[in-house]
């Protein structure tokens, strides 16, 4: 069974084969396009893939995205009429990339893999984590804990993976997140967002703790349960 797993318009798109579970090929956009953090739909990275495995798109069982754009959106607008009217100019252009490109995904899969006849799946974005981090390890059964910007709506998720399943049954939701508490970090020490986390990270292990007490007396709530 040959399986496409698809991550785009958001950065860094790619695009990955398996057979059976094996991954055969999986390489991102930006090899081809010569456009670093391409977030383009991976065209090229999805040919590349099926002619690395020597095959075509009517070969392919089941393509699967990695999360789910619908709810995703209504997260958008949520946050957009809660803080309305501020987040304006946010709004003005992000949205319109929502309605003629990312709601659409499922037609350009189709208009792309032309003889494609199996199964378009829309995981969980937090799944798709914990599947990497499961699938690809050693262990036939695990505790999973995955720590993010935002998904759809959770940042952080927690729970098990036995053998081929895999159950996330707790989770922190957005607006509350690490990730995103990172990410203001880095961009406030002028790197860029998703892209320069890793520079900070890094770079900590030079630093000393001298701003931990004003950090944590004004900008993190840590709740009795941690």
């Amino acid at each position: 069974m040959y399986t496409l797993g698809i991550s785009c318009y958001y950065h860094d798109s790619a695009a990955s084969l398996l057979e059976d579970g094996k991954v055969l090929a999986a390489v991102e956009e930006e090899r081809f396009s010569r456009k670093k953090f391409d977030d383009g739909y991976p065209r090229m990275a999805i040919d590349w893939c099926l002619k690395e495995a020597g095959i075509s798109s009517e070969n392919i069982d089941s393509v699967a995205f990695y999360d789910k754009p619908v709810l995703k959106f209504e997260r958008l607008l949520d946050n957009y009429i809660a803080v309305a009217p501020r987040g304006l100019y946010s709004f003005l252009n992000v949205i319109p990339m929502w309605l003629h490109k990312r709601l659409w995904v499922k037609d350009e899969i189709s208009r792309h893999l032309k003889n494609f006849k199996g199964d378009i799946v829309f995981p969980e974005h937090h799944i798709s984590h914990a599947a990497h981090a499961f699938f690809t390890s050693s262990f036939s059964e695990a505790a999973i804990l995955t720590v993010d910007g935002v998904g759809e709506w959770s940042t952080t998720a927690f729970g098990t993976g036995h053998d081929t399943t895999i159950q996330l049954t707790n989770d922190i939701r957005w607006p509350h997140s690490i990730g995103l508490f990172y990410s203001a970090f880095t961009y406030f020490l002028g790197f860029q967002v998703n892209e320069g986390e890793y520079k900070l990270m890094g770079l900590s292990a030079y630093g000393k703790p001298k701003y931990y007490d004003l950090i944590m007396e004004n900008l993190v709530d840590v709740k009795n349960d941690g």
